[in-house]
């Protein structure tokens, strides 16, 4: 698998259901997690690999109970928090862009494991950032269109400064 560097169209196409019948989600998850843990990710959705399925990997950071890298299939949001946080997202598609994004603080979604099973799960903080953040890429949503332009204009320069100081060493 390899990463898909924004801009790609494919970033902005709807997954398709997450087909357990064709696709093993065992394998496709834990190649996933290479790549996301190769990049230092906390996220990795199924489209930013070239992978048309309902499927993202995310390794937890403030969950009692999970605590280890986890695939989300065929993810549904039941409930998120009426509470809007801003705070700071990146994205392995878009290297070296950091952008302030409001989002709910907390959500409790209902998704498939990887051997199937049906899960509810409460998630606040950043992880319901990070689940809101490859939840949105399944949909196409790519976090830039959650800002104005005027904001991704300047983070856009901040990323191509950055991109050239780290070329030049």
């Amino acid at each position: 698998m390899k990463l898909i560097k924004s801009p790609n169209e494919f970033l902005s196409k709807v997954a398709e259901p997450f087909d357990f019948d064709s696709m093993d989600a065992k394998q496709v998850s834990g190649e996933m997690c290479q790549v996301m843990m190769a990049k230092n990710g906390i996220g990795l959705a199924a489209n930013q690999v070239g992978v048309d399925a309902q499927i993202f990997v995310m390794r937890p950071t403030q969950h009692a109970e999970v605590t280890k890298p986890f695939a989300v299939i065929n993810p549904v949001i039941l409930e998120v928090s009426n509470e809007i946080e801003e705070g700071k997202e990146g994205c392995l598609s878009h290297i070296g862009l950091i952008l302030n994004i409001s989002r709910p603080k907390s959500l409790v979604t209902q998704f498939l494991d990887i051997d199937g099973k049906e899960c509810i799960l409460e998630l606040s903080g950043i992880d319901a950032r990070c689940f809101l953040h490859e939840y949105d890429h399944l949909q196409g949503i790519e976090f830039t269109s959650r800002t104005s332009k005027l904001k991704l204009s300047m983070a856009k320069k901040k990323q191509r400064k950055l991109i050239k100081e780290h070329a030049n060493g």
